[in-house]
Protein backbone atom coordinates (compact mmCIF):
# COMPACT_ATOMS: atom_id res chain seq x y z
CA UNK A 1 0.00 0.00 0.00
CA UNK A 2 1.95 3.35 -0.80
CA UNK A 3 0.92 7.13 0.43
CA UNK A 4 -1.59 7.76 -2.28
CA UNK A 5 -3.70 4.64 -1.25
CA UNK A 6 -3.12 5.19 2.64
CA UNK A 7 -4.42 8.86 1.46
CA UNK A 8 -7.35 8.40 -0.03
CA UNK A 9 -8.90 5.42 2.49
CA UNK A 10 -7.82 7.74 5.65
CA UNK A 11 -9.98 10.52 3.51
CA UNK A 12 -12.91 8.48 2.34
CA UNK A 13 -13.09 6.50 5.85
CA UNK A 14 -13.30 9.77 7.89
CA UNK A 15 -15.66 11.11 5.36
CA UNK A 16 -18.06 7.68 5.59
CA UNK A 17 -18.15 8.42 9.27
CA UNK A 18 -18.72 11.48 9.44
CA UNK A 19 -21.69 11.19 7.25
CA UNK A 20 -22.94 8.08 8.83
CA UNK A 21 -22.86 9.54 12.36
CA UNK A 22 -24.45 12.52 11.29
CA UNK A 23 -27.45 10.71 9.08
CA UNK A 24 -27.67 8.21 12.20
CA UNK A 25 -28.76 11.13 13.90
CA UNK A 26 -31.05 12.32 11.60
CA UNK A 27 -32.46 9.46 11.27
CA UNK A 28 -33.16 8.43 14.78
CA UNK A 29 -34.81 11.86 15.66
CA UNK A 30 -36.53 13.02 12.59
CA UNK A 31 -38.11 9.36 11.57
CA UNK A 32 -38.17 7.32 14.65
CA UNK A 33 -39.08 10.31 17.21
CA UNK A 34 -41.03 12.18 15.34
CA UNK A 35 -43.24 9.22 13.46
CA UNK A 36 -42.63 6.17 15.24
CA UNK A 37 -43.87 7.57 18.39
CA UNK A 38 -46.80 9.08 17.30
CA UNK A 39 -48.22 5.74 16.63
CA UNK A 40 -47.59 4.30 20.10
CA UNK A 41 -50.57 3.13 21.76
CA UNK A 42 -51.51 5.54 24.69
CA UNK A 43 -51.00 3.17 27.51
CA UNK A 44 -47.72 2.23 26.39
CA UNK A 45 -45.05 4.76 28.87
CA UNK A 46 -42.57 6.94 27.74
CA UNK A 47 -39.59 5.37 28.81
CA UNK A 48 -41.02 2.12 26.59
CA UNK A 49 -41.21 4.40 24.21
CA UNK A 50 -37.38 4.81 24.10
CA UNK A 51 -36.50 1.77 24.73
CA UNK A 52 -38.61 1.15 21.36
CA UNK A 53 -36.87 4.02 19.79
CA UNK A 54 -33.36 2.16 20.71
CA UNK A 55 -34.00 -1.00 19.80
CA UNK A 56 -35.17 -0.05 16.04
CA UNK A 57 -32.66 2.40 15.81
CA UNK A 58 -30.03 -0.34 14.39
CA UNK A 59 -31.93 -1.39 11.78
CA UNK A 60 -33.03 2.29 10.74
CA UNK A 61 -29.78 3.07 10.75
CA UNK A 62 -28.47 0.70 8.37
CA UNK A 63 -30.75 2.26 5.22
CA UNK A 64 -28.25 5.50 5.62
CA UNK A 65 -25.09 3.14 5.06
CA UNK A 66 -25.84 3.38 1.15
CA UNK A 67 -25.93 7.65 1.58
CA UNK A 68 -23.20 7.51 3.43
CA UNK A 69 -20.61 6.10 1.58
CA UNK A 70 -22.01 8.55 -1.69
CA UNK A 71 -21.65 11.64 0.36
CA UNK A 72 -18.27 10.42 1.40
CA UNK A 73 -16.83 9.14 -2.25
CA UNK A 74 -18.49 12.63 -3.79
CA UNK A 75 -16.71 14.11 -0.93
CA UNK A 76 -13.02 13.34 -1.55
CA UNK A 77 -13.26 12.81 -4.83
CA UNK A 78 -14.98 16.16 -5.64
CA UNK A 79 -12.65 18.27 -3.30
CA UNK A 80 -9.77 16.80 -5.23
CA UNK A 81 -11.13 17.49 -8.74
CA UNK A 82 -11.51 21.07 -7.55
CA UNK A 83 -8.28 21.44 -5.74
CA UNK A 84 -6.66 19.72 -9.00
CA UNK A 85 -5.09 17.00 -6.95
CA UNK A 86 -7.52 14.73 -9.47
CA UNK A 87 -5.38 16.13 -12.33
CA UNK A 88 -1.59 15.91 -10.61
CA UNK A 89 -2.38 11.81 -9.79
CA UNK A 90 -3.21 11.19 -13.36
CA UNK A 91 -0.31 12.81 -14.63
CA UNK A 92 1.59 10.92 -13.07
CA UNK A 93 0.35 7.83 -14.82
CA UNK A 94 -2.26 6.60 -12.14
CA UNK A 95 -5.41 5.17 -13.46
CA UNK A 96 -8.61 5.78 -12.25
CA UNK A 97 -9.35 2.13 -11.81
CA UNK A 98 -5.77 2.18 -9.31
CA UNK A 99 -7.41 4.99 -7.78
CA UNK A 100 -10.52 3.71 -6.54
CA UNK A 101 -9.33 0.19 -6.01
CA UNK A 102 -8.51 1.10 -2.09
CA UNK A 103 -11.73 2.79 -1.44
CA UNK A 104 -13.85 0.14 -2.95
CA UNK A 105 -12.11 -2.94 -1.48
CA UNK A 106 -12.87 -0.42 1.83
CA UNK A 107 -16.34 0.33 0.85
CA UNK A 108 -16.17 -3.98 0.50
CA UNK A 109 -14.51 -4.70 4.18
CA UNK A 110 -17.06 -1.55 5.66
CA UNK A 111 -20.10 -3.48 4.32
CA UNK A 112 -19.18 -7.13 5.00
CA UNK A 113 -18.98 -5.63 8.70
CA UNK A 114 -22.51 -3.75 8.51
CA UNK A 115 -23.77 -7.19 7.42
CA UNK A 116 -23.04 -8.76 10.64
CA UNK A 117 -24.48 -5.70 12.22
CA UNK A 118 -27.76 -5.83 10.40
CA UNK A 119 -28.10 -9.88 11.15
CA UNK A 120 -26.61 -9.85 14.81
CA UNK A 121 -27.41 -6.25 16.26
CA UNK A 122 -30.15 -5.08 14.10
CA UNK A 123 -32.70 -7.77 13.59
CA UNK A 124 -32.75 -9.22 17.17
CA UNK A 125 -33.32 -5.40 18.65
CA UNK A 126 -36.12 -4.98 16.24
CA UNK A 127 -37.31 -8.02 17.73
CA UNK A 128 -37.07 -7.00 20.83
CA UNK A 129 -39.23 -3.43 19.83
CA UNK A 130 -41.42 -5.47 18.44
CA UNK A 131 -42.02 -7.26 21.71
CA UNK A 132 -42.88 -4.30 23.12
CA UNK A 133 -44.93 -2.83 20.84
CA UNK A 134 -46.89 -6.13 21.38
CA UNK A 135 -46.38 -6.26 25.07
CA UNK A 136 -46.59 -10.32 25.43
CA UNK A 137 -46.01 -13.21 23.08
CA UNK A 138 -48.49 -14.41 21.56
CA UNK A 139 -49.46 -17.55 23.75
CA UNK A 140 -53.27 -18.69 22.98
CA UNK A 141 -54.90 -19.43 20.04
CA UNK A 142 -58.06 -20.49 18.40
CA UNK A 143 -59.83 -22.38 15.55
CA UNK A 144 -56.59 -22.76 13.96
CA UNK A 145 -55.38 -25.26 10.82
CA UNK A 146 -51.70 -25.87 10.40
CA UNK A 147 -50.26 -28.19 7.64
CA UNK A 148 -47.64 -30.03 9.34
CA UNK A 149 -44.81 -32.49 8.35
CA UNK A 150 -44.89 -35.64 7.42
CA UNK A 151 -47.84 -35.27 5.54
CA UNK A 152 -50.45 -34.11 8.60
CA UNK A 153 -52.78 -31.43 9.14
CA UNK A 154 -53.70 -30.29 12.25
CA UNK A 155 -56.99 -29.05 13.11
CA UNK A 156 -57.16 -27.46 16.95
CA UNK A 157 -59.73 -25.60 18.76
CA UNK A 158 -57.50 -24.05 21.05
CA UNK A 159 -53.70 -23.88 22.52
CA UNK A 160 -52.36 -22.44 25.18
CA UNK A 161 -48.27 -22.62 25.01
CA UNK A 162 -47.81 -21.37 28.74
CA UNK A 163 -49.06 -24.15 29.96
CA UNK A 164 -48.86 -27.18 26.87
CA UNK A 165 -52.18 -27.70 26.57
CA UNK A 166 -54.72 -28.39 23.40
CA UNK A 167 -58.41 -28.65 23.58
CA UNK A 168 -60.13 -31.15 20.87
CA UNK A 169 -57.07 -31.82 18.53
CA UNK A 170 -57.50 -33.71 14.95
CA UNK A 171 -54.62 -34.77 13.03
CA UNK A 172 -55.25 -35.86 9.49
CA UNK A 173 -52.07 -38.16 8.07
CA UNK A 174 -52.00 -38.99 4.57
CA UNK A 175 -50.08 -41.51 1.96
CA UNK A 176 -47.49 -39.96 -0.40
CA UNK A 177 -51.06 -39.50 -2.67
CA UNK A 178 -52.33 -37.38 -0.69
CA UNK A 179 -54.96 -40.14 0.30
CA UNK A 180 -56.07 -40.17 3.39
CA UNK A 181 -54.28 -43.13 5.93
CA UNK A 182 -56.05 -42.11 9.37
CA UNK A 183 -57.65 -39.41 11.33
CA UNK A 184 -56.77 -38.93 15.11
CA UNK A 185 -59.16 -37.19 17.55
CA UNK A 186 -58.18 -36.24 21.16
CA UNK A 187 -59.89 -34.56 24.02
CA UNK A 188 -56.99 -32.91 25.04
CA UNK A 189 -53.52 -33.25 24.26
CA UNK A 190 -50.05 -32.04 25.66
CA UNK A 191 -46.55 -32.31 24.39
CA UNK A 192 -42.87 -33.07 25.23
CA UNK A 193 -39.59 -32.48 23.41
CA UNK A 194 -40.35 -35.94 20.95
CA UNK A 195 -43.71 -36.76 21.40
CA UNK A 196 -47.47 -35.46 21.37
CA UNK A 197 -49.47 -37.52 24.43
CA UNK A 198 -53.16 -37.40 23.68
CA UNK A 199 -56.05 -38.45 25.78
CA UNK A 200 -59.54 -39.20 25.37
CA UNK A 201 -59.80 -39.53 21.55
CA UNK A 202 -59.83 -41.81 18.83
CA UNK A 203 -58.55 -43.27 15.58
CA UNK A 204 -60.11 -43.97 12.12
CA UNK A 205 -58.49 -45.72 9.86
CA UNK A 206 -58.72 -45.54 5.43
CA UNK A 207 -57.70 -47.79 2.66
CA UNK A 208 -58.78 -46.26 -0.89
CA UNK A 209 -60.90 -43.89 0.57
CA UNK A 210 -62.85 -45.59 3.05
CA UNK A 211 -62.66 -46.68 6.69
CA UNK A 212 -61.47 -49.85 7.81
CA UNK A 213 -60.83 -50.06 11.36
CA UNK A 214 -61.62 -47.87 14.69
CA UNK A 215 -60.05 -47.34 17.84
CA UNK A 216 -60.48 -45.58 21.14
CA UNK A 217 -58.12 -44.70 23.49
CA UNK A 218 -57.77 -43.31 26.94
CA UNK A 219 -53.85 -42.03 26.57
CA UNK A 220 -51.92 -42.19 23.57
CA UNK A 221 -48.31 -41.43 22.41
CA UNK A 222 -47.08 -40.08 18.80
CA UNK A 223 -43.50 -38.72 17.59
CA UNK A 224 -44.25 -35.05 17.55
CA UNK A 225 -42.01 -33.15 14.23
CA UNK A 226 -43.87 -29.74 14.87
CA UNK A 227 -43.53 -26.93 17.30
CA UNK A 228 -46.54 -25.91 18.63
CA UNK A 229 -45.36 -22.32 18.99
CA UNK A 230 -46.00 -22.23 15.20
CA UNK A 231 -49.48 -23.09 15.16
CA UNK A 232 -50.43 -19.42 16.10
CA UNK A 233 -47.55 -18.23 13.87
CA UNK A 234 -43.83 -17.13 14.72
CA UNK A 235 -43.58 -14.57 17.14
CA UNK A 236 -41.15 -12.95 14.97
CA UNK A 237 -42.16 -10.76 12.08
CA UNK A 238 -39.50 -12.44 9.62
CA UNK A 239 -37.47 -8.84 9.29
CA UNK A 240 -36.50 -9.50 12.68
CA UNK A 241 -35.42 -12.80 11.96
CA UNK A 242 -31.69 -13.62 11.64
CA UNK A 243 -30.33 -15.26 8.75
CA UNK A 244 -29.79 -18.67 10.53
CA UNK A 245 -33.26 -18.21 11.63
CA UNK A 246 -34.82 -17.72 8.10
CA UNK A 247 -32.97 -20.66 7.03
CA UNK A 248 -34.57 -22.67 9.21
CA UNK A 249 -37.93 -21.36 9.19
CA UNK A 250 -37.91 -21.72 4.68
CA UNK A 251 -36.49 -25.45 5.50
CA UNK A 252 -39.17 -26.13 7.81
CA UNK A 253 -42.01 -24.59 5.53
CA UNK A 254 -40.67 -26.72 2.61
CA UNK A 255 -40.79 -29.70 4.38
CA UNK A 256 -44.47 -28.74 5.80
CA UNK A 257 -45.43 -28.22 2.11
CA UNK A 258 -45.98 -24.72 3.67
CA UNK A 259 -45.38 -21.48 1.24
CA UNK A 260 -42.22 -19.74 2.15
CA UNK A 261 -42.13 -16.50 -0.27
CA UNK A 262 -41.76 -13.90 2.13
CA UNK A 263 -39.23 -15.53 4.48
CA UNK A 264 -36.89 -16.45 1.00
CA UNK A 265 -36.86 -12.96 0.12
CA UNK A 266 -35.97 -11.82 3.55
CA UNK A 267 -33.10 -13.93 3.39
CA UNK A 268 -31.93 -12.60 0.13
CA UNK A 269 -32.41 -8.91 1.59
CA UNK A 270 -30.16 -9.24 4.79
CA UNK A 271 -28.13 -11.10 1.99
CA UNK A 272 -27.87 -8.14 -0.54
CA UNK A 273 -29.05 -5.06 1.25
CA UNK A 274 -25.62 -4.22 3.13
CA UNK A 275 -23.74 -4.56 -0.11
CA UNK A 276 -25.70 -1.23 -1.79
CA UNK A 277 -22.95 0.66 -0.39
CA UNK A 278 -20.72 -0.90 -2.99
CA UNK A 279 -22.66 -0.08 -6.11
CA UNK A 280 -23.43 3.30 -4.98
CA UNK A 281 -20.31 3.95 -4.69
CA UNK A 282 -19.25 2.57 -8.14
CA UNK A 283 -21.85 5.00 -9.11
CA UNK A 284 -20.86 7.76 -6.95
CA UNK A 285 -17.27 8.16 -8.29
CA UNK A 286 -17.59 9.26 -11.57
CA UNK A 287 -20.26 11.12 -11.18
CA UNK A 288 -17.75 12.52 -8.73
CA UNK A 289 -14.74 13.02 -10.99
CA UNK A 290 -17.09 14.74 -13.66
CA UNK A 291 -19.07 16.98 -11.34
CA UNK A 292 -17.09 16.78 -8.15
CA UNK A 293 -16.95 20.83 -9.18
CA UNK A 294 -20.87 21.36 -8.07
CA UNK A 295 -20.25 21.05 -4.19
CA UNK A 296 -21.21 18.88 -1.32
CA UNK A 297 -24.44 19.53 -1.45
CA UNK A 298 -25.20 18.85 -4.92
CA UNK A 299 -23.54 15.17 -4.16
CA UNK A 300 -26.21 15.28 -0.86
CA UNK A 301 -28.73 15.80 -3.52
CA UNK A 302 -27.99 13.10 -6.01
CA UNK A 303 -27.02 10.63 -3.58
CA UNK A 304 -30.56 11.01 -1.73
CA UNK A 305 -32.39 10.66 -5.61
CA UNK A 306 -29.66 7.60 -6.39
CA UNK A 307 -30.64 5.83 -2.75
CA UNK A 308 -34.18 6.36 -3.35
CA UNK A 309 -34.42 5.17 -6.81
CA UNK A 310 -32.62 1.74 -5.01
CA UNK A 311 -35.44 1.63 -2.51
CA UNK A 312 -38.00 2.14 -4.98
CA UNK A 313 -36.57 -0.22 -7.19
CA UNK A 314 -35.66 -2.91 -4.21
CA UNK A 315 -38.14 -2.57 -2.42
CA UNK A 316 -41.25 -1.37 -3.89
CA UNK A 317 -40.76 -2.98 -6.70
CA UNK A 318 -38.76 -5.64 -7.47
CA UNK A 319 -39.30 -7.87 -3.55
CA UNK A 320 -43.06 -6.88 -3.58
CA UNK A 321 -43.16 -8.68 -7.16
CA UNK A 322 -40.97 -11.65 -5.75
CA UNK A 323 -43.45 -11.45 -2.19
CA UNK A 324 -46.51 -12.17 -4.45
CA UNK A 325 -44.71 -14.83 -6.03
CA UNK A 326 -43.70 -13.18 -9.76
CA UNK A 327 -39.96 -12.91 -9.46
CA UNK A 328 -37.16 -15.16 -7.55
CA UNK A 329 -36.14 -13.89 -4.24
CA UNK A 330 -32.62 -13.86 -5.67
CA UNK A 331 -33.24 -11.27 -8.40
CA UNK A 332 -35.75 -9.55 -6.35
CA UNK A 333 -33.11 -8.47 -3.90
CA UNK A 334 -29.94 -8.48 -5.72
CA UNK A 335 -31.46 -6.96 -8.77
CA UNK A 336 -30.72 -3.83 -7.88
CA UNK A 337 -27.34 -4.33 -6.88
CA UNK A 338 -26.57 -6.20 -10.24
CA UNK A 339 -28.15 -3.47 -12.36
CA UNK A 340 -26.43 -0.41 -10.18
CA UNK A 341 -23.10 -2.38 -10.47
CA UNK A 342 -23.20 -2.28 -14.33
CA UNK A 343 -24.15 1.27 -14.89
CA UNK A 344 -21.38 2.24 -12.22
CA UNK A 345 -19.11 -0.37 -14.50
CA UNK A 346 -20.06 1.45 -17.72
CA UNK A 347 -19.63 4.99 -16.01
CA UNK A 348 -16.39 3.84 -14.41
CA UNK A 349 -14.64 2.61 -17.94
CA UNK A 350 -16.25 5.80 -19.53
CA UNK A 351 -14.53 8.04 -17.39
CA UNK A 352 -11.25 10.20 -18.76
CA UNK A 353 -8.53 8.37 -17.73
Amino acid sequence: MNILDRYLIREYIKAFFVGFIFFSALVVVVRLLDKDIKHFEENITYLTAVKIVLYQAPRRVMEIVPVSGFVAIFFVLGRMVRSNEFVAIKAGGISVYRILAPVLIVTLIICAVFAMFYDRIASPAYHEANLLQKKVRPRHGRYLVFRGKGDRIFYLHSINLKDKEIRKLTIWESDESDEIERIIYAKDATWTPTHWTLSSGDIRYFEDGSEVAYETFEEKSIERYEDPARFIGSDKDPRAMTIKELKEQIAYKKEAGQISRIEQVKLHHKMAYPYAAVVVVMLGAPIAIRFGKAGFFAGLVIAFFLVFIYWALSFATLEGLSENGKLHPFLACWGANILYAIIGTILIWRTPR
